[in-house]
Parts: structure tokens; sequence; C-alpha cells
């Protein structure tokens, strides 16, 4: 730090000088964080619903599939008959 005469430092040493242009956007108002926080939390619920509803319609469809199978395979009546 640069001292003032006499070994005495000014008043507004070691204090940075903000310009005007620094801060660019105004600081956020918290309910907007906590807006955006909910967005997100509706999201990913969202996500995992849809994530959800994919398994279980595969799961569906793979025990549709194997009970087919199933059901041919241990058809009594043959189906060329």
């Amino acid at each position: 730090m640069a001292r003032h005469r006499a070994g005495v430092e000014p008043p507004d040493a070691g204090h940075r000088s903000i310009s005007v242009g620094v801060y660019s956007r105004a600081p956020e108002v918290p309910y907007v964080n906590e807006r955006r926080g909910r967005a997100v939390k509706k999201l990913l619920l969202v996500a995992l619903a849809a994530i959800g509803g994919l398994l279980v319609y595969r799961q569906i469809q793979a025990d549709r599939a194997e009970q087919d199978l199933w059901t041919e395979a241990t058809d009594s009546v043959p189906t060329g008959s």
C-alpha cells in the first residue's frame, strides 16, 4: 500500500474505488432465485415422472411379450389345424 506523508495512510487506502460500469446488472431479488429454484424442481419432477412412466410402459410391454410367448408355447391346439 502506498503511504502518504509521514507514514500515515490516507483514509481511503486499501479500498478500491468502484466505477459505475463494473456492475452491469442490478443485484437479484431473493424471490427471483426462489422462483428459479421452484421451476428447476418442477422440471426435474416432470423429467422423473416421464422416465418413470417410460420404465413402467417398457415393463408392461415386456410382460405382455413374455405372456404371449408362454401362451404360444403351451397352446394345446396347433395353429395350422
